[in-house]
Parts: C-alpha cells; sequence; structure tokens
C-alpha cells in the first residue's frame, strides 16, 4: 500500500503525462506562427500600398555655379578655365553628365559607397546588415554604410536629414520608386552632382575643380579614391586640415576596389603611396589650395582672371548678376548658365587707362565712360574707380544706385534731331542773345526761366549749325519754343534715353537727369542712321546644357526711330563742333561727331560722340554733386577734360578703323528766321509757334521782328539710306548760303 501511495503521489513522467498539455503547446505555437504571418502580410500589404500610393515629391532644382565669360571666349567653351567671374550662391556646383564620369571615379564611388548599386532595387538589406558587423567588429574605418546611393540622393534630394523611423522608411520606399522611374546610370550621375565634398563644393565637378584644379573627365586614381574618400564625411578627411585621416580613407577606398576586382594590389599599393597633396598655401580668400593646382592658378592669372578686376570687371559682373534675375527671376545666376558678354578686355583696358589718365585723385571727381559698337553691343564701361569701395555704378546713374546727372548741352542735339525732322534746315537763323526769357515759362522752382549763354555774352544772329558749334544755350531756347518741350521728351525716348524726363523747356540745356548709358544709346542711333539699338552687355546665354537660350543678334530689337536723313543731319552738324566748335580737344585725326556738355556750377561735364562704328561717351564729377576745377582755379567744362579723355580712348579704340566719310547733309527744307524771346504769354511747359517775337540785341537795344519761314529749294539728290548700319554715302548735299555770323570761337562758348 505505502508503495502504491509512493507511486501515486510521485511526478509523472514524460511519457506518462496526459494529452492536453502537449496540444496546448502545440497551438502556441501555430498561434505565434499565425501571428508573424498576419504581421508579414500586414507589413507588406503596407509597403506594396506605400509603392502604389506614395509618390515622389517634386525634384529640388539643384543650384548651379554660372559663369561670365568675356567677348574673346568662343561659343561653348565658357566654363572654369575661360571665364571672368563665376555666380554662385553658398553652393559652388557644375552638372555633369555620365559619360563625362571617368571609370576610376565611378568605380572608386562604388566602393566605397555602394558595391552592389547595380545589383539592387533601391534598399540593401544585405548592405545593412554588412554595415552593421563591420561597425560592430570592424577596425572603424570602413567607408560604406547601410544606405544605398539610390536611398541617399532619395534623403538629399527629397527628404530631411531627420534620424527618425518615419523618415527611414520613406526614404527605403522612395528610393524603390526611384529605382523603377530612373536607370541605374541616372541615379548614379544625379547623385554624384548632389553629394557635398566640402569646401563649398557641391557635385563632384566642382570638387574636382575645388581640390585639383582640373575637370572631372581628366582625374586620374589617386585623386578620385580621395573624392571617394570625402563624401562619408568631407569635413574630417580634407587632407590639409586632416591628412592622417584622408589617408587612411583614401586606403580603404582602394582596398574596396580590389576587393571588387577593379584593381590589382600592385596599383594600390603605388596609388596609396603617390603624394597627390604636399604643400598648401593660403589664398587670398582665406581658403587653403593644395599646391598642385598653383601651376593652374598661375596660367589662368597670366589669361587675365586678375587683369578683369584690375580694368572693372565687377561692375560688369553685377550688372550681368542682374539682368540674369529680371530675365530669369529669382536666383537666376544659381541655374549653371554660360554667360558670354560683350566685355572686351582690350578696349576696356584702354577705357579705364583713358579715364585714369585725367582722373586719378583720390579726393578729386570720379569718371566714367560708356562705349558701344555699331550692333550695340558694349565694349567698354568704366562705372566706377573701385568696386571694393563703392558699387554704385556712375555709368546708369539712378538704376546703378546712384543719381542720374544732369547732360548739359550733350542734350541739344536731341533737340536738333526733333527741330530737324519737323523739316526746319539748319541753316535757320536765330538771335543769341546774353540770355532770354519766355513769359510765362518758369524754372523747376517756380521762379521764370532765364536762360542764359555759358559766357554771358550775346553773339549776334546765328544759324542753328553754329549755334549747335559754339553751344549757344539762348539759340536752342528758342529752338525748344518751337518744337515744344513734349516734342523733345518724346524725341528723347525714341533715341533711346529710358530716364524719366519732365517735358519743361529748360530740358533742352540738359536740366533733367540721365545716364551715361542713356546718352550712348541715342547718340548711338545717331551714329547708326537713325537705327536704334538698345546697349547690351550680353551676347548669348547658354543653359548647363549647351541650349542656347538668349541670343543678342535674334533677341535684341532694332528699329529705325528717325529717318535716315534726320540723324544724319545731325551727324553732319556735330561735325563741326569737333572741327571748329567746342569740341577740338576731342579731335584725334579721324573724322568723328561730338557735343560737349557742362552743367552748372559745373557739377557735370561731359562729352559725347561717335565716328562709323564706336560711339562713346565720357562723363566726369562727383557723387555728391559738386563743383568742378581744372588747373589754375577755372572751371571744369566738357570741352577740356571730358573731350580729352574721348579722344585718349577713341584714338586707342578705332586704330585701324576705316576713316569714316560723313556727308554734308541737311534734310530740313525750310529756313527759319526767328528771334528768341516770345512777345505771347506762355504757360510752363508748352511751346508753339508765333508769328512775331520780342527780341533783345547786343546793346540793350528790343526790336519786334516778324518770323518768317522760308523753304529753299534743294536738289532731289539725297541718297536713301537702309535701316540697318552700313557706311554713309559720300553724296554731299548743297546748302543755301547764309548771311550768319561766324560762329564764335571756343572760348566764348558753352562748352
Amino acid at each position: 500500500m505505502a508503495e502504491r501511495t509512493i507511486k501515486s503521489t510521485s511526478r509523472p513522467s514524460p511519457t506518462d503525462q496526459d494529452s492536453p498539455p502537449r496540444r496546448g503547446f502545440l497551438w502556441r505555437l501555430r498561434y505565434l506562427a499565425f501571428g508573424a504571418v498576419v504581421i508579414g502580410v500586414v507589413a507588406v500589404g503596407g509597403v506594396w500600398t506605400a509603392l502604389n500610393t506614395l509618390e515622389l515629391p517634386p525634384e529640388k532644382r539643384p543650384i548651379e555655379t554660372s559663369f561670365v565669360c568675356a567677348a574673346n571666349v568662343a561659343a561653348g567653351q565658357c566654363g572654369f578655365d575661360t571665364a571672368m567671374a563665376k555666380l554662385t550662391a553658398e553652393e559652388e556646383r557644375v552638372l555633369v553628365t555620365y559619360e563625362q564620369l571617368p571609370d576610376v571615379l565611378v568605380q572608386a564611388v562604388l566602393a566605397a559607397e555602394d558595391r552592389k548599386f547595380f545589383d539592387h532595387n533601391g534598399v540593401d538589406p544585405l548592405g545593412i546588415g554588412r554595415a552593421f558587423y563591420r561597425t560592430v567588429f570592424g577596425d572603424g574605418d570602413s567607408l560604406q554604410g547601410g544606405s544605398t546611393i539610390t536611398q541617399q540622393y532619395v534623403k538629399n534630394v527629397y527628404l530631411t536629414s531627420d534620424r527618425t523611423l518615419d523618415r527611414k522608411v520613406r526614404e527605403a520606399i522612395l528610393a524603390v520608386k526611384l529605382e523603377q522611374e530612373l536607370d541605374k546610370r541616372q541615379i548614379l550621375t544625379r547623385y554624384l552632382n548632389e553629394v557635398y565634398f566640402g569646401r563649398g563644393a557641391y557635385g563632384v565637378e566642382a570638387a574636382a575643380r575645388t581640390y585639383f584644379g582640373r575637370d572631372v573627365e581628366q582625374l586620374d586614381l589617386a585623386q578620385a579614391t580621395y573624392l571617394a574618400g570625402l563624401i562619408r564625411s568631407p569635413e574630417t578627411a580634407d587632407a590639409t586640415l586632416a591628412p592622417d585621416v584622408a589617408s587612411r580613407r583614401r586606403a580603404s577606398v582602394l582596398t574596396a576596389m580590389v576587393e571588387e576586382g577593379f584593381i590589382d594590389q600592385a596599383t594600390a599599393d603605388a596609388t596609396a603611396a603617390q603624394p597627390w597633396l604636399t604643400e598648401a598655401r593660403i589664398e587670398q580668400d582665406g581658403r587653403v589650395i593644395p599646391a598642385s593646382i598653383l601651376p593652374r592658378l598661375e596660367e589662368r592669372s597670366e589669361l587675365g582672371t586678375i587683369r578683369y578686376e584690375e580694368i572693372g570687371s565687377d561692375y560688369w559682373v553685377e550688372l550681368v548678376r542682374r539682368q540674369l534675375r529680371d530675365r530669369f527671376g529669382p536666383g537666376a545666376e544659381t541655374r549653371g548658365f554660360r554667360v558670354y558678354t560683350t566685355f572686351d578686355p582690350d578696349v576696356q583696358a584702354d577705357a579705364v587707362e583713358a579715364v585714369n589718365g585725367y582722373v586719378n585723385q583720390p579726393e578729386g571727381p570720379l569718371g566714367s565712360l560708356v562705349s558701344v559698337d555699331e550692333e550695340g553691343r558694349v565694349v567698354a564701361m568704366v562705372a566706377g574707380r573701385d568696386y571694393a569701395s563703392s558699387q554704385v555704378n556712375l555709368a546708369l546713374g539712378a538704376e546703378g544706385g546712384g543719381a542720374g546727372r544732369s547732360p548739359g548741352s550733350t542734350f541739344k542735339p536731341l533737340a536738333l534731331a526733333a527741330f530737324v525732322e519737323d523739316n526746319f534746315s539748319v541753316e535757320s537763323r536765330f538771335e543769341a542773345p546774353p540770355t532770354t526769357q519766355f513769359p510765362g515759362v518758369t524754372d523747376s522752382d517756380g521762379s521764370p526761366w532765364r536762360p542764359a549763354n555759358y559766357d554771358r555774352r550775346g553773339r549776334g544772329v546765328q544759324t542753328v549749325e553754329q549755334a549747335t558749334w559754339g553751344s549757344t544755350n539762348t539759340v536752342y531756347a528758342g529752338m525748344v519754343d518751337q518744337i515744344t518741350p513734349e516734342r523733345l521728351a518724346s524725341m528723347a525716348e525714341r533715341l533711346g534715353v529710358t530716364a524719366d524726363l519732365d517735358p519743361v523747356y529748360s530740358l533742352v540745356l540738359g536740366a533733367e537727369g540721365v545716364s551715361v548709358m542713356d546718352m550712348t544709346s541715342a547718340y548711338s542711333t545717331f551714329a547708326r542712321h537713325g537705327v536704334r539699338i538698345d546697349p547690351y552687355l550680353i551676347e548669348r546665354i547658354e543653359d548647363s546644357n549647351g541650349n542656347v537660350v538668349f541670343d543678342a543678334a535674334v533677341d535684341v530689337p532694332r528699329r529705325q526711330v528717325i529717318a535716315p536723313d534726320v540723324a544724319d543731319t545731325v551727324t553732319s552738324v556735330l561735325t563741326g563742333v569737333i572741327r571748329r566748335g567746342t569740341g577740338t580737344n576731342a579731335a584725334f585725326g579721324s573724322p568723328a561727331a561730338g557735343k560737349t556738355g557742362t552743367t552748372d556750377n559745373a557739377e557735370d561735364a561731359w562729352f559725347a560722340g561717335y565716328t562709323c562704328r564706336l560711339t562713346s561717351v565720357v562723363w566726369i564729377g562727383y557723387e555728391q554733386p559738386r563743383t568742378m576745377t581744372v588747373g589754375g582755379g577755372g572751371q571744369m567744362s566738357g570741352g577740356a577734360t571730358p573731350a580729352r579723355i574721348w579722344r585718349s580712348f577713341m584714338s586707342q579704340a578705332t586704330s585701324g578703323d576705316e576713316a569714316c566719310e560723313y556727308a554734308d547733309v541737311d534734310f530740313g527744307e525750310k529756313v527759319l528766321n526767328r528771334n528768341v524771346a516770345p512777345s505771347r504769354s506762355q504757360s510752363p511747359g508748352t511751346g508753339g509757334r508765333s508769328s512775331s517775337s520780342t527780341t533783345s540785341v547786343p546793346g540793350g537795344s528790343s526790336t519786334s521782328v516778324p518770323s518768317s519761314s522760308t523753304t529753299v529749294p534743294r536738289p532731289s539728290t539725297t541718297v536713301p539710306r537702309p535701316s540697318t548700319t552700313v557706311p554713309r554715302p559720300s553724296t554731299t548735299v548743297p546748302r543755301p548760303s547764309t548771311t550768319a555770323a561766324p560762329a564764335p570761337p571756343t572760348t566764348s562758348s558753352s562748352p
């Protein structure tokens, strides 16, 4: 009995246990397996749903470096080596194609970042495992992480860098999605154009330029492996800052390339021993530059990189940047454009030398010069003395950050054009008293407008031609009364003056502010026989793919704004200004036309003129207007220093040009005999013709002389001219004789 009791109370053996406990354990296993399957199905379903519903966000446009090149750079050649300036934001980037990537670079990057890139579908689970194992058990120098190149690209372009599970899941899904839309070569190329290599270089082309001074196609194995080693952490592997880290990174890349069969061990050993970087040098911008690229920098200096800055290229570059934004919108300078400008280094150097030869005192006046050719190209623009100290572009007036400047008598030819267009002959005669007044016509301050000759002297009776040669203010006051101020303002706009001008009487004497560029545009229209081409600095723009997006030959309009004979009549008169009038200091041995200009108190002094090929305008003055003087204490005038600057520049810039042939043309058929001061009352800003007027004559007497308009027969041999730039015919149209007094000497005229 006792045995049974012990037997009945003992723990049963496994074979003696009942079947229900065994069935419970198996069911638990089945439940776990079923749950895992359900979770797996849900996860796969979620991924499948995400792949079908989650769309790739719009790709951010990469920031690319744009290049600005001078006129001597051929189409398709504007780039790092030839540019006079680079336009960048915080990122410097130049896009390349897959075909431009050398094999050694592709192999180095794949070995370092994603060995199975051409095999996976965007995500590499085995790669994640390898990365985990090497992180835990490796030596710490392994480069390859768990993310594929596709995932890295997705993170850089589409996502943030937040370390969250949600971001990692989205990254993986979008990577697979991207692999469905792009082929491997496209993804790899985009990745290498996007990734950061340090020193502000985004993309492999900018990196090749920054570290080695060469194009990406020219990288050798040592350089390619160095760049591949930078991708993981460029700040800590820069050889100039951490040479030991850089050497270990490069050695790891070379080892990986051997393991993948890209190179043999002997090549890896030889490359690892090759010193790609020796001593370093600090450049002016404070960046450390490898000594290996110094010969390249010196070569660029010989090509003129430094010289560009010395001759005022900074003003050009800033204006180009602004025009790119105006044309293509904000940030346009970071779209990888290749901008071919009209900047001619030789002509620009001549212009700077001419200005600095006369205006060179630190506390003295400043000078500006703009020159355009017959096609409207701005070939020279002296816009300031030193861009670093003042970014105000003196050539652009208010548009350049400064103020419009009064052009003085350089505005008179615009009135002459309107006068001639109204069919009045330049042999028309006007009284030329020392001062004059128009009842009811007021100045800008509300006081009566009393124009006076520069020297306050009367000049008897003068033809319009003679009044232009001697710059007689009182004659031109009568001319604006004849044509009306509104007519003059309209003519100025047609000729290319963009400033907002008030149609007032004093406009004829240059009282309204304009820019040097404005006056260059107007005078160049005369030089082209009435064809207006607004001056332009950009000849051609290519995008980063080489497509032409702007071509001045097609996109800059050319308009016949005044008749050829009207323009040529103005030119015929202006040649006399240089030959015998106030502009004799501008004569340089070749036929030319021009006009002087000086404002009240000599605050602005101008000379504007042209030959058949080149139109140039010179201005001098202080940024904040004040009286200028010349040696001996006399006041500055346009016929003095500006005319000499113009002569110095034009004699160099036009050397070798064929001499112009200017016809002696007088388009107007009506010879007007008119005195100056009308007896009628006139409201400000109005004009109109009068049948009689009162004039002041030398000696103080006043007489009432009827105005007369006489048609003078002229031969009908005027040669028609096309609306394009062509050589001027030498046909001379005879002018009627006149008994007007000869032009006064230069010293008694308004320069």
